[in-house]
């Protein structure tokens, strides 16, 4: 069997485009300053640029028509986009404090606070299962088992980046939201998403092989 370089590879390529989306998150929170949640309050450009790298390389290893790369393209991003909402409610409202947090428990039902504050154990899975689905929908075969190893690995990558933080004593602290600010957390999410693509690519080879 031809060994496969670091280019045709997705296991090898991903590794690199999920640390270097990581790297750019990174960047720009150290540019705004890291004290307080500062980070939470503007628009990061890393993530448009970081997503952007991830979807350039998955578009790479998929060998489909133009008119579906075209649609396939813009799927992603109008999930992407509903994703990045979702996660910003859901941290402004859990993580608020001082006045703005006082006014959202005064003003706000309480069970509209209940429901978006529990609302991250809805999002997380949601983001390797819509994946999917988006990839289905363009008849891009990848087998379930590839499914619940990605939502598996994205589940198992927020303790792991919480113990990264613990490891390394990382300034701020060891927990989720520094797992999110310190960028720990960006290259095993954007990992765990690329594993999709990559069972894609095991299929499709072992299909050609069977031909």
């Amino acid at each position: 069997m031809q060994k496969q370089s670091f280019i045709t590879s997705p296991f090898f390529s991903l590794t690199l485009v999920s640390l270097v989306g990581g790297l750019i998150w990174r960047a720009e929170v150290e540019y705004h300053g890291w004290e307080g949640l500062i980070w939470i309050g503007y628009f990061h450009y890393a993530i448009p640029l970081a997503y952007g790298l991830f979807i350039l390389w998955a578009n790479i290893f998929l060998q489909i028509t133009i008119k579906k790369r075209v649609l396939l393209n813009i799927a992603p991003i109008i999930f992407g986009v509903i994703i990045y909402l979702l996660l910003k409610l859901w941290l402004v409202y859990r993580y608020s404090s001082g006045m703005t947090g006082l006014l959202m428990e005064v003003l706000s039902p309480r069970w509209k606070l209940i429901l978006i504050r529990y609302s991250i154990f809805i999002i997380i899975p949601l983001i390797p299962i819509g994946t999917f689905f988006i990839l289905k929908m363009f008849k891009i075969k990848i087998p379930l088992k590839t499914l619940v190893i990605s939502i598996i690995c994205f589940i198992i990558s927020i303790p792991l980046s919480i113990a990264l933080l613990e490891l390394v004593n990382h300034k701020g602290g060891s927990d989720f939201i520094h797992a999110i600010k310190s960028g720990f957390l960006i290259p095993l999410w954007a990992f765990s998403i690329g594993i999709l693509i990559d069972g894609h690519v095991r299929t499709t080879k072992k299909d050609e092989v069977r031909a």
